[in-house]
């Protein structure tokens, strides 16, 4: 398998510039400009210096010059990605939206849509939740007493109902709702939720269609859902995700089985797409017997053509940037070198958008051609003592991708593939003739469909052995296997799949050298196929002869090699089990029942991005504060706490993640008594919660602070809990008719800012649970603690405002001063929680912080009159 050298050139300024430009896309403008100054300074004097040696010393080695050459590239690269960084956060932070962004304002976005719509989860009583992405033109909202409209810069993330999913791709369109913050890193600049719509007043309204390019793209996408949507259940989610990137009829058991098997590639669109479209189409021309440089243009056009088709999400921009940057090369009369295009795809991308440098969807795309890249050949190589050529090359090439892949697959869900490797080989097949007859089947679909179907109907006897392959292997003993969660879960995969690699390709040596030390050891005889010489040279050395009876000294140390052997085995599988700490060890350590000990006193359950506070008041006995988004995850939080009864459960306010997890929660357990918000935000929430407090017979009430100040609640056992109401102020609450939440108002953040916000006591603890509340709000609540001279005491704990959002007031936080505060936040969320000021102000007050995206479920506990902490990081 010889071939033309890798040209490596690139590799070290792609490297240094995907790098540098990660780190910049989440920083200031300054500090950015400051370090492409520093970079262009240093290519200078590097080109200066190799002018220097070049006049001066003309014998100078090809290495340094080699050397100086690739400072020089890698500085180049650096300064300009960094100057292109610079200019995209200059034009992001200027203009009206910064302001509305920061302050979580309402306001009216217009652009174009540039995303297919994404179902996520649904909403308070099963409503679907549709996302899409908006290219932004202008803005408009109030600045101050003001209302103004600007320019806009960058893409708006829009979360809404199911009327998001019905604006064709390319509209330009006008939304109104609240703009939220993201990550500084995030490649959109903010999202926006939706208002919800009235007849009269519709909060999303289309203004112009898509072009005519995009609408007869669009034509030929629906034309073919319609022609696959009388296939069968498998062929109609598979075979339009194959062809044009459409999964929306896809079932959730398939697509569940997909991701188990990391088979999902199948229906996101990518370079192995782009490889069938590019062979097809070579294969045509050569048939014809077309020049090269037709045929060049012919796949170019072809290329730019799927990208239509598919839209250019990240992974489908990368690998048609890199099939252009290959077909340059073929026109040119260039060796196909594909790492020099990989590498020039990157930074040809990172130039024009450098946030796709945090987009996983491309991040992935380049790492996976990376390991075809370089990995294919040496693994089939090695493969191809034992199996095969072709066999070899088959499964190399999924090997390959999923080593690469693999420690960023385990950023976004922590579990590793068992059967990834085996599904690809299997499925492999299939893709080819699936991808085929979808695209024709997708172009013929608008003005034939009747062959369109044919077409569609073959595609998905293809796709059938896909399901198979997925469905079976998914449903397989361990087919994933739970692995640590966040960065160093992915550096501790990376090390496994490093080490393993380097074991099995030099198994050999590693023999060798163990072999050798043992005979050195006096405990084995030597090894019996000297390497490059070594074994002769030690032997001599150390006076060795055959005299020692080699073979009976080789037989006696055999055991000790196997039990050295699985020693070592036994010890790496210890490590790996201890860091992904898997859920049945946890159940076959506890041997069933609740997972924490009794003295727990404080727990904020790890519900994703929501919040979920419990407070124990006895045995199997508990205050609850909010129960988090949709799913049973704060219903099983409370079994492993043992919690069979509520004394009181505080939903703070209607929003999805504070809400939606109520019905699992109510679900085999006793609730006391309920409190509300007195804001009616969302509506539909708001009366989905009456209605299943109501059906529960559970007694509840719409609560707001005493305005004579704060009064302490008694619990179930009196001299044991108690707690009160802080906020929102009573005023807050006029217009309640008959003991019903009423409607909120609309201005921004009022569902938010009228939080119910608790102090619970304990014989230890004192807990301020802060709700959502905004900046307004919690200087209302800091206002209503001073002038009205209402005494907290020490606070021990608080679980923070808002999942640790930039909006924290400082005067709030340095009167509470807690000793832990509680941070219920969802791992990689697209806001942006908790922001790092959020967390430093509250640790310059001396807090220790638990965040359940890093910590999981975690709590506070006292023993000994010490406060402790206990929780995953802990």
């Amino acid at each position: 398998m010889s071939g033309v050298p890798r040209d490596l050139r690139l590799v070290p300024a792609t490297l240094a510039g995907s790098s540098v430009t990660w780190w910049s896309v989440a920083s200031e403008v300054r500090p950015v400009v400051v370090g492409a100054a520093g970079a262009g300074v240093t290519v200078l004097l590097l080109v200066a210096v190799r002018a220097v040696l070049l006049r001066r010393w003309s014998a100078t080695p090809p290495v340094v010059r080699a050397s100086l050459g690739q400072l020089v590239l890698v500085g180049a690269v650096v300064m300009v990605l960094s100057l292109v960084v610079a200019a995209q956060l200059k034009a992001g932070s200027t203009g009206l939206l910064p302001g509305l962004v920061g302050a979580g304002a309402s306001g009216t976005v217009r652009g174009s849509v540039v995303s297919e719509p994404r179902t996520t989860s649904a909403g308070f009583g099963g409503e679907p939740r549709v996302v899409r992405t908006i290219a932004l033109t202008t803005v408009t909202g109030w600045s101050g007493d003001v209302l103004s409209t600007g320019p806009a810069h960058g893409d708006v993330v829009v979360l809404g109902g199911t009327a998001l999913a019905d604006v064709d791709y390319g509209a330009t369109v006008e939304v109104d709702g609240r703009l939220l913050e993201v990550d500084p890193g995030s490649a959109t600049t903010a999202m926006l939720a939706l208002r919800e719509s009235t007849p009269s007043s519709p909060a999303l309204r289309v203004l112009e269609p898509p072009g005519p390019l995009l609408r007869a793209v669009g034509t030929v996408r629906s034309s073919f859902v319609d022609v696959s949507s009388t296939l069968p259940e498998q062929a109609r989610g598979l075979v339009p995700g194959v062809a044009v990137g459409d999964t929306s009829m896809l079932s959730p058991r398939l697509d569940a089985a997909m991701k188990t098997t990391s088979l999902t590639h199948v229906t996101a669109v990518s370079g192995s797409h782009f490889a069938i479209i590019f062979a097809t189409v070579s294969g045509l021309c050569t048939l014809v017997r077309l020049p090269r440089r037709v045929r060049v243009v012919v796949a170019g056009l072809a290329m730019a053509g799927f990208v239509m088709l598919v839209h250019p999400e990240p992974s489908v921009v990368r690998a048609g940037a890199m099939s252009a940057v290959a077909l340059v090369a073929v026109l040119l009369g260039r060796p196909g070198q594909a790492l020099s295009a990989l590498c020039a795809a990157v930074l040809v991308l990172l130039a024009v958008d450098p946030f796709l440098v945090r987009s996983y969807g491309f991040v992935l795309s380049a790492l996976g051609t990376a390991g075809l890249v370089v990995g294919t050949r040496p693994i089939a190589t090695w493969l191809g003592r034992a199996l095969p050529r072709w066999m070899a090359l088959a499964v190399a090439v999924p090997l390959a991708a999923q080593l690469a892949c693999a420690p960023v697959i385990v950023l976004l869900d922590p579990v590793v593939a068992t059967y990834a490797v085996p599904a690809n080989v299997l499925a492999a097949p299939a893709l080819v003739p699936a991808t085929v007859l979808g695209v024709v089947g997708a172009l013929l679909a608008p003005w034939w469909p009747g062959t369109a179907g044919l077409f569609a109907q073959v595609a998905g006897w293809a796709t059938w052995w896909i399901a198979e392959v997925a469905e079976r292997l998914a449903g397989a003993p361990l087919a994933s296997i739970p692995w640590a969660a966040g960065a160093p879960g992915a550096v501790l995969l990376a090390v496994v799949s490093a080490a393993a690699v380097v074991l099995v390709w030099r198994w050999s040596s590693i023999v060798w050298t163990a072999r050798t030390g043992m005979f050195v050891a006096g405990i084995g005889a030597p090894p019996s196929a000297p390497r490059s010489g070594r074994a002769t040279t030690v032997f001599a050395r150390l006076g060795t002869g055959a005299s020692r009876g080699t073979g009976a000294v080789h037989a006696a140390a055999r055991p000790l090699a196997r039990a050295a052997g699985l020693l070592t085995c036994a010890l790496v599988g210890l490590l790996v089990v201890w860091q992904t700490q898997p859920p049945w060890l946890a159940d076959v350590l506890r041997g069933g029942g609740a997972a924490w000990d009794a003295d727990w006193q404080v727990v904020v359950c790890d519900v994703g991005q929501g919040d979920a506070l419990v407070v124990q008041t006895g045995p199997g006995r508990a205050v609850m504060v909010d129960v988090g988004p949709p799913g049973d995850a704060a219903a099983r939080c409370l079994d492993e706490l043992g919690v069979t009864t509520l004394d009181l459960l505080v939903l703070t306010h209607f929003h999805d993640d504070h809400v939606g997890g109520l019905p699992e929660v109510l679900d085999g357990r006793v609730v006391e008594e309920a409190y509300v918000s007195p804001v009616r935000e969302p509506a539909g929430h708001a009366e989905g919660v009456a209605r299943l407090l109501d059906a529960a017979s559970i007694p509840w009430q719409v609560v707001s602070a005493n305005s004579d100040g704060l009064e302490l609640l008694a619990g179930p056992a009196p001299d044991q809990v108690a707690w009160g109401v802080l906020a929102p102020a009573a005023s807050a609450a006029e217009g309640r008719a008959a003991g019903r939440p009423t409607a909120g108002t609309a201005e921004d953040g009022a569902a938010n800012d009228g939080s119910v916000v608790m102090v619970i006591r304990t014989p230890e603890l004192s807990v301020v649970a802060l709700g959502d509340l905004e900046a307004r709000g919690q200087a209302a609540l800091l206002r209503s603690l001073t002038d009205d001279g209402v005494s907290l005491g020490p606070v021990d704990v608080v679980k923070m405002a808002h999942h640790g959002s930039r909006a924290q007031d400082p005067e709030l936080a340095r009167l509470l001063s807690p000793d832990v505060v509680l941070v219920g936040v969802g791992a990689d969320n697209t806001y942006g929680h908790p922001t790092q000021d959020a967390l430093d102000l509250y640790e310059s007050h001396g807090a220790t912080t638990l965040r359940t995206d890093l910590c999981s479920t975690s709590g506070v506990l006292v023993r000994g009159g010490q406060t402790l902490v206990a929780g995953g990081c802990s």
